[in-house]
């Protein structure tokens, strides 16, 4: 009696085990490469990955830091990743013939801003001129800004430009008059220190793009239509999640993604600005609109960068586009 209770218990174990075992083989192992560090900036995709949004999905998904001198989108279009987020500059790499579809816009404006503090005298815009701006070498990244400059009748050429290091201590010490920085980052900072600055937002002045733009390859979607919806669909759940519970996924982010050591009190303070940036104008987090990503390429054309027009209708992921049939699929095209 005894025996066979102990082969039933022993039966029921190894079943449990192949259970196991099936469920994990059926899972769809993709990944997913991020623009930066980890940080709250990627918030959403660990929630989704660590309260199983992706695994009951089906999918085993893989999170990636940025290493130097990486650019995501040659991750993703080379195959070595099968999602990745990135910056508006994406709109310029599609115009360049690359087949990519913009999933989610996670932020809704960038926190990407100029900074001055207030001891280096400067008032306005116009107060750049001559000064030293320590700002990246990257003229589609750097659009906002020079769009902003340009409003205000300033050039980067009137300015010296002084190599990026992402060293807020650089601009502290005075290394430069003007520096680019995030705002839900390194402003947390300058608080502490109890350092006043001036914010130069472009925004402010009607110059907004996205960021932390969620895409793909064309062919990760021709090919697995239904997998692309599914991560889409939980990589938002995530988002929406870690928004809601920002203590408990800042908690979670100190546990296993804290790789740049970063307080308790910065990763929070960043969480609530970039909720902020999230719902911007919307109340669904994710959103991309047609007509915006259209005013960034225009902007993007009037700068000269622009190599070729985009079929926008391409571009833009819409998970309802692969219920239609090719005569409709054309007609869409055509708008």
């Amino acid at each position: 009696m005894k025996s066979l209770l102990i082969l039933k218990i022993l039966l029921v174990f190894i079943i449990l085990q192949v259970q196991l075992f099936a469920n994990n083989e059926a899972l769809e192992k993709v990944s997913l490469q991020l623009q930066w560090k980890h940080q709250f900036e990627f918030a959403g995709f660990y929630i989704a990955k660590e309260k199983g949004f992706y695994r009951n999905l089906g999918l085993d998904v893989e999170i990636k830091e940025l290493e130097l001198d990486m650019n995501t989108v040659d991750e993703v279009l080379e195959n070595r990743s099968t999602y990745g987020t990135t910056y508006s500059s994406i709109i310029l790499e599609k115009s360049k013939g690359k087949d990519l579809v913009l999933l989610s816009a996670i932020l809704q404006s960038s926190p990407h801003v100029l900074v001055s503090l207030k001891s280096s005298g400067i008032k306005s815009i116009k107060d750049f001129k001559d000064k030293r701006i320590m700002i990246a070498n990257n003229n589609a990244n750097n659009a906002p800004f020079e769009s902003m400059l340009h409003a205000n009748d300033i050039s980067i050429k009137d300015m010296t430009v002084v190599k990026q290091t992402f060293k807020l201590q650089d601009l502290i010490d005075k290394k430069a008059d003007i520096s680019s920085v995030f705002s839900t980052n390194e402003l947390y900072e300058l608080d502490k220190q109890n350092i006043a600055y001036d914010i130069w937002d472009p925004k402010e002045y009607g110059f907004d793009f996205y960021d932390v733009i969620l895409f793909t390859s064309q062919s990760e979607l021709d090919n697995n239509p239904q997998r692309v919806k599914k991560f889409n669909k939980a990589s938002l759940k995530g988002w929406e999640y870690a928004f809601e519970n920002i203590e408990e996924t800042v908690e979670l982010i100190l546990k296993k993604y804290n790789t740049q050591n970063k307080t308790k009190e910065a990763l929070i303070y960043e969480a609530n600005a970039l909720k902020k940036l999230a719902y911007l104008n919307t109340k669904k987090v994710g959103d991309i609109n047609k007509q915006n990503i259209k005013r960034i390429y225009d902007m993007y054309n009037l700068m000269g960068l622009v190599k070729n027009k985009i079929v926008f209708d391409d571009f833009i992921y819409n998970p309802n586009f692969l219920i239609l049939n090719e005569k409709e699929k054309a007609f869409l095209k055509k708008r």
